[in-house]
């Protein structure tokens, strides 16, 4: 018994020790699974196919710059915004400037800074530099966006949005 008690103690640090070891390279997989996540939202080209990277049902907000109204409750909300802004543009591009991700294994966030163009129904330019943050949750193996905000700076002393801010 005395010499079975070392060897138990020695087993459960090893395997402490493996598990530790193994445990960031799970993160980076969930790291990258959600940057895939941001990059394919970012790419998609209607509602129905931006929609796939959200919670469904009512588990999802969408705080959005466009509006009123400014907060988007349940995908049905989501779904008429983004339909509503996928009709009025065309030859959509974004760049991301700044993206990051953080995730416990569950739950994540990332947080961008992009650069959007695009072009009217009638072709005229449009070019925005916006901040996003998605809150993002693990749900039956896949990363849905549960909570999006999208913003762009204010100046404060004109009170008005500054859409080209890179910062």
């Amino acid at each position: 018994m005395n010499k079975i008690r070392p060897a138990i103690c020695i087993l459960a640090v090893l395997g402490l020790f493996a598990w530790r070891i193994a445990l960031p390279a799970h993160a980076d997989d969930d790291e990258q699974a959600i940057t895939d996540v941001e990059h394919k939202l970012a790419q998609a080209a209607s509602a129905s196919e931006a929609l796939k990277y959200y919670a469904a049902g009512d588990d999802v907000t969408l705080f959005d710059m466009s509006g009123p109204p400014r907060e988007y409750s349940g995908a049905k909300a989501i779904r008429a915004d983004l339909e509503k802004g996928f009709a009025g543009l065309k030859d959509l591009k974004v760049n991301f400037l700044e993206l990051k991700v953080e995730t416990d294994g569950n739950f994540g966030y990332a947080r961008s800074v992009q650069h959007f163009t695009a072009k009217t129904a009638d072709g005229k330019p449009v070019e925005v530099t916006f901040r996003q943050t998605d809150v993002l949750r693990k749900i039956n193996g896949q990363w849905k966006i549960v909570h999006q905000h999208i913003s762009v700076p204010i100046d404060m002393k004109t009170g008005k949005a500054d859409m080209s801010s890179r910062m």
